[in-house]
Parts: structure tokens; C-alpha cells; sequence
């Protein structure tokens, strides 16, 4: 009973932050974000489980420290040369 408690305060305060952090696109607060799911994540199986029983691990392999990069690649300049993308090996008649 302590444990779901003490979930259901966690789930609330990472739902507080991810939601006030919304509007903010890329670099650290993604990164904080991605961490406040994961920990959002391990509260809420925490308040599902059953009682008396321990918390699962998280599946899958763990996340890298900086998965993303800071900054979102430049974007292409509006109306420029997308042959040179459709052709990357740059030979031409292939």
C-alpha cells in the first residue's frame, strides 16, 4: 500500500513536468523528458503490480546516455537542388 502511494506521487509529479514542458522542442529538455518517462514508466508498473510483489525490471536493452542529438539536423533550404539527394553516389547515368 506504501509503495502504490508513494507510485501514484510519482505518476502525478512526471505528468506535471512532462506536460509543463510541452511546448520546448529538443536538446536537454528532451532528454530530461525521455528520462521522466522512464521513470514515469517504473512507477506505473510499481502501482499496478500486485501487492507484496516486487517491482518487474524494465524489458528491452537500456537506453544510451544521449540517444538524440541536441539539435535537430539543418533543414534543407526550401527550393534547393534535390537531385543531389535522390543521387547521393553523385555518378552520373549510374
Amino acid at each position: 500500500m506504501e509503495f502504490k502511494l508513494e507510485a501514484h506521487r510519482i505518476v502525478s509529479i512526471s505528468l506535471g513536468k512532462i506536460y509543463s514542458a510541452r511546448g520546448q522542442r529538443g536538446g536537454l529538455k528532451l532528454h530530461k523528458n525521455l528520462l521522466v518517462s522512464l521513470v514515469l514508466r517504473s512507477a506505473r508498473q510499481v502501482y499496478l503490480s500486485e501487492p507484496g510483489c516486487p517491482p518487474e525490471p524494465a524489458p528491452g536493452p537500456a537506453l544510451p546516455e544521449f540517444p538524440f542529438p541536441a539539435e535537430p539536423p539543418p533543414s534543407p533550404a526550401p527550393g534547393g537542388g534535390s537531385s543531389a539527394a535522390a543521387d547521393p553516389g553523385g555518378a552520373p547515368g549510374g
